[in-house]
């Protein structure tokens, strides 16, 4: 059963004609769309975060939901490369000399995945196979499109890792400092 605000946010969203074959399920409208900018389809998520005592909704502004899944989706290329070159940098520095699997670009590895859509906020998940196999890259944007954090969780979902600076992301994934440990 759905609640109210959740149905009225479905059938915009339908109207609007977003997402393909849209649902909403568990406080969430979800479907499939494309991301020219990406040149991929990623499943879409929007969340009008429904609070169990507000079943009906009456704080869920639709209109900029609506909006937030249409900037998204609408990117341009210019800004989605700004999107990725920053994510890859911070990443990059965050790595410094950590031996890599692969010698490739991490900006050429980031695959966009799926997006869920705040009315204030964005995330974007990316897999990159090549130099984080085992793990997915989380990357929330501002209502502007702005970077403004990344993740790096493991797949299995064991484990979720949050950093208080961009330059931090993989000091958990590179393992303990050997010369802190004890003799």
């Amino acid at each position: 059963m759905t609640s109210p605000a959740l149905d009225t946010l479905l059938a915009r969203i339908v109207e609007s004609g977003l997402l393909e074959d849209p649902l909403a399920e568990n406080g969430l409208v979800y479907g499939r769309a494309s991301i020219d900018a990406a040149g991929t389809v990623v499943n879409v998520n929007v969340d009008p975060e429904l609070e169990d005592d507000d079943e009906q909704g009456d704080d869920v502004d639709h209109d900029a939901l609506i909006a937030a899944v249409s900037r998204i989706l609408s990117v341009g290329e210019s800004r989605w490369r700004a999107i990725i070159d920053e994510v890859a940098a911070d990443i990059d520095d965050a790595v410094d000399d950590e031996p890599v699997v692969e010698q490739i670009d991490l900006r050429d590895d980031l695959e966009a995945t799926s997006v869920v859509v705040f009315a204030d906020a964005v995330l974007l998940a990316f897999l990159a196979p090549k130099q984080f196999p085992d793990s997915r890259i989380l990357v929330q944007l501002d209502d502007d499109l702005e970077v403004d954090g990344v993740e790096v969780r493991e797949l299995d979902g064991s484990e979720t890792i949050a950093f208080d600076t961009l330059d931090d992301p993989l000091d958990h994934i590179s393992g303990p400092d050997e010369s802190a440990a004890p003799a």
